[in-house]
């Protein structure tokens, strides 16, 4: 492969995949500067190990193992920084919504910051299996293969996730059903 034709499909691979990874890595660190600084970062690394992509088809599931791994790299150095108390750290990095009604985008705000805060006591590998699965529509297989572990491990950590994930909203907030269908989910004072 020639470095043009290299070139061009590494632009092809970053215009396909950018917003997805961007949204996947802004989920893991709540920051949206630093969602993008590690964007850049895992397309970088893509690039340059670009001989490890066997087959094409397969580019998707090596990007967000590539980003996954540049994300925990991070969440390692920087170390754990929650506030117990849903201080302003819990409010970074949403992702980007689609254009819903204007009651919709304020309800799905709400419910999404919520979820966010709760996403974060969890440990990062369960956050990890959590939002490539639930968020980013990965399957087990296609998972248990980014994160280099077993099947078996994916859903246990999935569903220890889950179960930690309920507790924590159970404990922090009250989920309701709106007439739009739409769960809102307000914080319990």
């Amino acid at each position: 492969m020639t470095p043009v034709v290299a070139a061009n499909e590494a632009g092809a691979l970053f215009t396909a995949y950018h917003d997805r990874i961007c949204r996947y890595i802004a989920g893991m660190v709540r920051d949206p500067a630093e969602a993008e600084d590690l964007t850049q970062e895992t397309f970088l690394r893509a690039y340059c190990q670009q001989e490890t992509l066997r087959d094409p088809k397969a580019a998707r599931g090596w990007l967000y193992r590539i980003a996954t791994h540049v994300c925990l790299d991070r969440l390692r150095k920087r170390g754990r920084q929650v506030a117990l108390d849903g201080g302003e750290e819990a409010h970074h990095g949403q992702p980007a919504a689609l254009e819903p009604s204007a009651q919709e985008t304020v309800e799905r705000a709400e419910t999404s910051a919520c979820v966010q805060r709760c996403l974060d006591y969890l440990p990062d590998s369960y956050r990890a299996v959590i939002l490539l699965y639930e968020a980013h529509g990965l399957t087990a297989p296609e998972i248990a293969e980014l994160l280099s572990v077993s099947v078996g491990t994916v859903k246990m950590r999935l569903h220890r996730a889950r179960r930690r994930l309920q507790e924590v909203m159970e404990i922090g907030c009250t989920v309701s059903g709106k007439d739009s269908g739409v769960p809102c989910c307000e914080s319990k004072k």
